[in-house]
Formats: structure tokens, sequence, C-alpha cells
């Protein structure tokens, strides 16, 4: 019986791991495109040739498109569940900014379109955030130190190719960490307008996931107290359980006993009142 009963269970938490895997992947059609309109940004922000600014066009045409069938996609279930999503709407103003963003424009940009294209990058990451995170919960730490190092790879390869200071991929690798701890050395530093706001970037994301790193390590402290907590919860339910059955089964003699006597005196009674008669 224990043996089925564990056989249930694992199969049960195989079947809710695929679910959430599954569930991940769900929308890869979206996370493949607000992944590409970032390198689209920078392209065009720090492309020095027109080759590098088409293909930032090229890649905001990509992830507006690619975005475009997702939510087409997710608009046609809605529909059939009659369900709303707030969120479709922020992926429409996604997909406007970088479509806006594709068409030909002047090298040089205005204080108004940066800070469009400045405000279309925060969208971008808050969706990505959305996206990503919210399978991010207290106790998948190996998930997040994966993540952590996915973001790190990642920011050091894009200070390798913005920052001219940077000569090695570990160096970019090296400036990335230590702009998400903000330790603030000074041996390398962000330089040009690209890097400078790449690294507002990694900061910002740099913010939120120490705090859900710090948060998942102390989980694991009060996790361990809650369960031996439970632990001696549980030994004092079995232990009241037990003095239960046994009062119970205390009860029920008595009550037997009593229903003995009852029945052995009342016949005594009547025998006696038999007699008298």
């Amino acid at each position: 019986m224990k043996k089925k009963r564990r056989n249930n269970q694992r199969e049960m938490s195989i079947s809710v791991l695929t679910q959430r895997f599954i569930s991940l992947l769900s929308r890869p059609l979206l996370l493949l495109g607000l992944s590409l309109s970032i390198p689209a940004f920078y392209l065009l922000l720090d492309g020095g040739t027109e080759t590098l600014r088409f293909y930032g066009r090229l890649s905001y045409w990509g992830a507006a498109i690619l975005m475009t069938i997702d939510t087409f996609i997710q608009w046609r279930k809605n529909r059939i569940g009659q369900h709303r999503s707030g969120k479709m709407l922020l992926d429409v103003i996604i997909i406007c900014g970088c479509t806006i963003s594709a068409l030909p424009k002047p090298n040089e940009w205005g204080m108004v379109e940066w800070i469009l294209r400045l405000a279309l990058c925060v969208v971008i990451l808050l969706r990505m955030a959305t996206l990503v995170l919210r399978y991010i919960t207290p106790g998948r730490l190996a998930q997040l130190i994966g993540l952590a190092v996915l973001m790190l790879t990642s920011a050091g390869a894009g200070f390798y190719w913005l920052e001219p200071n940077v000569d090695s991929y570990s160096n970019g690798v090296w400036l990335a960490f230590t702009t998400v701890a903000t330790v603030g050395y000074g041996d390398i530093v962000p330089s040009t307008p690209a890097s400078k706001i790449f690294a507002v970037f990694i900061v910002l994301f740099g913010y939120a996931m120490f705090s859900i790193l710090t948060a998942n390590i102390a989980a694991l402290f009060v996790g361990k107290e809650e369960a031996e907590m439970e632990r001696e919860l549980h030994r004092d339910i079995r232990a009241l359980s037990r003095e239960v059955a046994a009062l119970r089964e205390e009860l029920k003699s008595r009550d037997a006993i009593y229903a003995n006597l009852v029945d052995h005196f009342g016949l005594a009674d009547t025998v006696i009142q038999s007699e008298q008669v």
C-alpha cells in the first residue's frame, strides 16, 4: 500500500513538473520576440554603419512579427474561453513600439525619441519579467541560480560588444558582475552611451535578482525550521489521536460494564417483584 502511494505521489510530482515546463514554453514566440528587441535597440544605437542599422531594423521587424503571431493566438484562445487579459494590451503597445522603431529614421536621435525608445525598453523588460519571473517562486533556488548565471553570461557578452574598454569576454563578465552587485570597483567602467544604458538595465534587473535570491536563501532556513515544527506538530497530533482512541475504548468498556450492570440488576428486580406477588 505504501509503495503504491509513493508511486502515485511520484507520478503526480512528475506530472506537475511537466505541466510547469510546458507552461513555461507555452509562449515561446513572445519570449523570442521580446529577446530579439533588445539587440535591435543596441544595433540602432551603436550601429556605426548602415549594415548594422539595417540589421537593427530587421530585428525590430522580426520581434514585431513574432509578437503579433503570439498575440493573435492568445486573442483567439481568450475569445473562445471568454477570458480577459490586461497583458494583451501591453503586448499590443510593445508591438506598435517595435514597428515604429523599425521604420527608417535619422541616425541622430532627438530627446523625444530617446525618451520613447527608453520607455519601450523599460516596458519590454517589465514584460519579460512578468513572463519569466512568475515561475521563480520561493524554494526554487537552483532555477534562480541558473537564471542569474544566464543573465551574467549574456550581460558579459553585451558589455564586450558595447564597451570599448572591455577587451575580453571575461572582463565583460567581470563588469557585468560588478554592475549587478553595485560594487563599483572602478577598474572598468561604462564609457559609451550604449554601455551606460545597458548598465542601467542590468542594475535594475540585478536588484530584482538579488532580492529574490536573498528571499530564497532565507526561505531555505525558514523552511527547515517550519519542517521541524511541522514534524513536531504531527507527532503531537498522532499522540493526541492515540489518547483520544484510548479514551474512546475506555468509554466503550465502561458503557458495556454499565449496560451489563443495568441488565443484571434490572433482571434481579423483576425476579424479586414476581416472588412478592
